[in-house]
């Protein structure tokens, strides 16, 4: 994986992390480059259980393709992103960069041969808190802070108030309008959340990380298309889609 992806993350980030977690992060992500069985065991599970006629799971990507992103493109990369969180028994493909995809008759994703496991707790810590925002559930969205380790028993009311409300400025209007996607405006957003993390004292999940650089790369993609996108939306039709 490209390197300049962890230069994107703020480096509040990596003080709220050992040198031991970081090194098992880094070198967790680098085996999965290499880890060819494992890549196509994922890839083979992951056409198998696909929910998505109109985007196509392929290993290569067709040689003709739009060099524009389409509104339509980036609502197929955000299905992309969430449906990954509901199929936990399966790894996270984190690179979800621009030459990942094509877009021509049909819009195709070429999983990265990066791949993670996340731990189930912490899938369904990130799994809580999208529905909790999304839904409108304040409690859902305490319990995906607590599943994370974020929200703890051990906090008074004020600290709670204001670590919801520093998650809540951090999805933004997602909730009632649609976003347009910005790189500077995640990276601004992370640096809040870890420099209250550093304030507080709270432990960053070391697997934070990882979903960092998965949204990075994800924004990295978005920001391009000169649409704003409807992610309430999106989420709901991924929510449904997994419910049948």
């Amino acid at each position: 994986m490209d390197k300049d992806l962890f230069k994107l993350l703020p480096k509040k980030a990596f003080k709220l992390l050992s040198v031991k977690e970081t090194w098992e992060i880094g070198a967790s992500i680098t085996r999965s480059l290499f880890d060819k069985e494992s890549y196509e065991a994922q890839i083979a599970a992951r056409i198998k259980s696909w929910k998505y006629s109109n985007i196509q799971i392929v290993k290569e990507l067709p040689l003709t393709s739009k060099s524009v992103l389409t509104k339509k493109d980036g609502e197929n990369i955000l299905k992309i992103y969430f449906s990954q969180f509901f199929e936990k028994d399966l790894a996270v493909h984190i690179d979800l960069r621009k030459s990942s995809f094509s877009s021509s008759d049909s819009f195709y994703w070429a999983p990265s041969n990066i791949h993670y496991h996340f731990k189930s707790s912490f899938i369904d810590g990130v799994c809580a808190l999208y529905k909790g925002f999304y839904f409108d559930n304040a409690p859902e969205f305490e319990k995906g802070l607590s599943l994370l380790g974020i929200m703890r028993d051990s906090m008074n009311e004020t600290q709670k108030h204001e670590v919801t409300e520093l998650f809540l400025r951090h999805f933004g209007e997602g909730r009632t309008g649609n976003v347009k996607f910005s790189l500077k405006n995640l990276q601004d957003s992370f640096n809040a959340i870890f420099s209250y993390f550093l304030k507080e004292d709270i432990p960053l999940n070391p697997e934070f990380a990882v979903l960092g650089i998965n949204l990075v790369t994800l924004y990295l993609t978005l920001q391009e298309i000169p649409h704003e996108l409807n992610v309430k939306e999106v989420f709901n039709q991924v929510v449904q889609n997994y419910q049948k």
